[in-house]
């Protein structure tokens, strides 16, 4: 089932009385979720993603713009009528009744020639338990279940109706780190088994990149890229997006361009191979963590003069496989930011150290326009 927007729209009346302008949650979608896929809603709170997904949902009315499920209009469909699967944040289960009921709660409202024996609703129910692995805790209830469980009951009583289209509303925030990581593969392999149709909603960049076929990353209503997660992390359109996404956080300092040469402060970091044909001006540069690559002097220790980017080691802290070095510099576009560059923990840095000096990987290094913040590099 793929999902199509046109020209999807959602204002909601301002609470503050003084401000005559609406709050615009969802701004003019236009865009495909292809059939069988998991897409993540990606962007930080209150950018309009929970809202994009009651819309799909149909707990939302747009006030512009319609919504497909292939080429059936479902914008004016009630919810019960789409054959929308929709697991909340919350898991929202009832807390009388065991695993089993849980699930069998949806089954329970069909009419007509959808209306189930409870034999047939048993047998439903225990099959969606199976693709969720919890077929053993069908006589608990909530109470007496892990956060994990819980989320696998409310995963499972979503799929029992074989929904057109599954919808995820931040469904791992309620767990601990070690369990929504498990939890998320979970979800990655129930998708996989079923090849339902997917939205995943989450302001948490890892998750949605872990497991998104695509990733749809918005600010503020408006979508500002939609690709698949490693693209989208390698080519960021904006300077937005480029701080979004990746942890630790991309660093980012002002710079210009000049002569043909990148430039941050005094040094010339990148030549015109790099920059090629783009106009002298001022700019924000983008430098992933795992960009800066170390300069070893003869002794196989840090040499702190010869890269062609010198900051002020601040930090080494070692973290098993990698190095993190914290350092600052007079450029960053936040004055006082630490920065951090990702290294091998083959490399031996001397952390009294005054300064670090990098090369740098140019396929890591993006150049965004002080204007418009849009990316030209």
């Amino acid at each position: 089932m793929k999902i199509r927007f046109e020209g999807l729209t959602k204002r909601f009346p301002n609470r503050n009385k003084k401000i005559k302008a609406e709050v615009v949650a969802v701004d003019h979608f236009t865009f495909e979720i292809p059939d069988g896929k998991l897409v993540g809603l990606l962007g930080p709170s209150g950018c309009g993603k929970s809202t994009a997904l009651n819309l799909i949902c149909g707990l939302e009315t747009p006030t512009e713009g319609r919504i497909y499920f292939d080429d059936d209009d479902v914008t004016d469909i009630p919810a019960e009528n789409r054959g929308v699967g929709m697991v909340f944040q919350s898991y929202a289960l009832y807390p009388h009744l065991n695993v089993r009921k849980n699930i069998m709660f949806p089954l329970q409202n069909l009419k007509g020639e959808q209306k189930m024996t409870k034999e047939q609703m048993e047998a439903k129910a225990l099959e969606a338990a199976k693709i969720v692995q919890i077929e053993e805790l069908m006589d608990r209830k909530p109470n007496e279940m892990s956060g994990g469980q819980q989320q696998r009951v409310a995963i499972a009583r979503a799929l029992v109706k074989m929904p057109r289209v599954l919808l995820l509303d931040e469904p791992l925030s309620n767990l601990d780190a070690r369990l929504r990581i498990q939890t998320r593969e979970e979800i990655k392999r129930i998708q996989n088994e079923t090849k339902i149709t997917t939205v995943f909603v989450t302001h948490d960049q890892e998750e949605a990149m872990s497991i998104s076929d695509l990733i749809v990353v918005m600010k503020d209503g408006a979508i500002h890229q939609i690709g698949k997660p490693q693209e989208v992390y390698d080519q960021p359109t904006n300077l937005f997006v480029a701080k979004f996404l990746g942890t630790p956080p991309i660093n980012v300092f002002t710079g210009r361009i000049e002569g043909g040469k990148l430039c941050i402060g005094q040094e010339e970091i990148l030549g015109k191979d790099y920059v090629k044909d783009t106009s002298d001006q001022e700019v924000y540069i983008g430098i992933r963590p795992e960009g800066f690559v170390l300069r070893e002097g003869k002794d196989g220790r840090l040499d702190g003069k010869n890269g062609v980017f010198s900051a002020s080691l601040l930090a080494v802290e070692v973290m098993g496989r990698d190095t993190s070095v914290v350092f600052s510099h007079s450029m960053s576009e936040i004055e006082g930011t630490r920065h951090r560059a990702i290294v091998s923990s083959d490399n031996q840095i001397d952390p009294e150290s005054q300064i670090v000096s990098f090369d740098l990987n140019p396929k890591k290094v993006f150049v965004f326009s002080k204007e418009s913040q849009e990316r030209l590099i």
